[in-house]
């Protein structure tokens, strides 16, 4: 009998995403799309699931609890806040993610078109604007917060540009740059005011959840650009469209949003000084394969009673 592998989120009924799942699935594993992604339908679902993915979905501890036979759950991306790890850890359930390196190049030139396009504020000219002056990025200082894979490559891509580089980050010291130099500082009290660009690209955390508010974005240069490449909720979104109607802040570059989307007649939607793009900096078709492979292998080990890579909760194989 295959393995279920039942998927919780409604992202799967794209047709191209469910081809490309089962084309990368092992041959022992059986996709599992349910009839309704209602609670009653998927717990009924889960009785017989041996592994559970989602995207942005909740997988809750009612559905693991609901899955005896549960071997492992997993998330199609990076960021675990959709996924119930806590319950994972306690019913002994490896849960794991893929890994920011999979997608970390096209997160990074997302966070530089960003870079570029608010230095050159090139959708000023078709509103006749011919003579606003430009940005440059040498001599600027980018400061970066988070210096994991997207942080490092935002790093090495920008420093060809001949930009002094700040960076805050909780593993200080671990990233050995070589060719140029990152200036580590301790908080963002350190960073914020010197900065002419600032990108945030880290994974979301009780810690860093509101990590820009008021408070934050009035230490920042008026001149300065904010982009947002990590999770919405990094951001106060209220705050940062005041400060942007202030003229508090030169712009913002925002891949993600809180909340995602943003409701019609919000403020930053008509700003000409906010880009936004829709949560969307991954949908490259090399990034969506790797991702999927990755998972898909996954889900293997997880089924053999193999150890799985990427994990959240390494404790559970302690």
């Amino acid at each position: 009998m295959a393995h279920r592998v039942l998927h919780v989120d409604k992202s799967i009924l794209n047709p191209e995403k469910q081809q490309l799942l089962r084309e990368c699935l092992h041959e022992s594993c059986e996709l599992v799309i349910p009839e309704s992604f209602d609670t009653e339908t998927i717990l009924r679902e889960a009785k017989t699931a041996r592994f559970m993915i989602t995207g942005f979905a909740p997988l809750t501890g009612e559905m693991m609890r609901a899955a005896p036979d549960l071997c492992a759950v997993g998330r199609g991306g990076t960021g675990m806040d959709s996924v119930d790890v806590a319950t994972a850890t306690a019913l002994n359930i490896p849960a794991m993610n893929t890994p920011g390196i999979v997608r970390a190049d096209p997160i990074t030139e997302h966070a530089l078109t960003f870079m570029l396009m608010l230095s050159r504020r090139p959708w000023l000219w078709k509103l006749g604007r011919t003579t606003v002056q430009h940005n440059e990025l040498k001599g600027a200082t980018l400061g970066i917060v988070g210096l994991g894979n997207i942080g490092q490559g935002v790093a090495k891509r920008s420093a060809p540009f001949g930009m002094k580089i700040l960076a805050h980050t909780r593993t200080r010291g671990k990233f050995k740059p070589e060719g140029f130099a990152i200036e580590e500082v301790e908080s963002l009290g350190d960073l914020l005011p010197h900065a002419d660009y600032v990108i945030l690209s880290m994974p979301l955390t009780e810690e860093n959840r509101g990590l820009i508010g008021e408070n934050e974005l009035e230490m920042m240069k008026d001149s300065a650009f904010l982009i947002n490449v990590g999770r919405g909720a990094h951001i106060d979104s209220d705050a940062l469209a005041s400060a942007l109607a202030g003229g508090k802040l030169g712009g913002a570059g925002l891949d993600v949003t809180e909340p995602e989307p943003l409701p019609d007649g919000h403020p930053l939607l008509g700003m000409p000084n906010a880009l936004i793009s829709p949560h969307n900096s991954t949908h490259s078709a090399g990034v969506q394969r790797r991702s999927v492979e990755f998972l898909c292998e996954n889900i293997r080990r997880a089924v053999e009673g193999e150890r799985v890579a990427s994990l959240v909760n390494p404790e559970v194989y302690d």
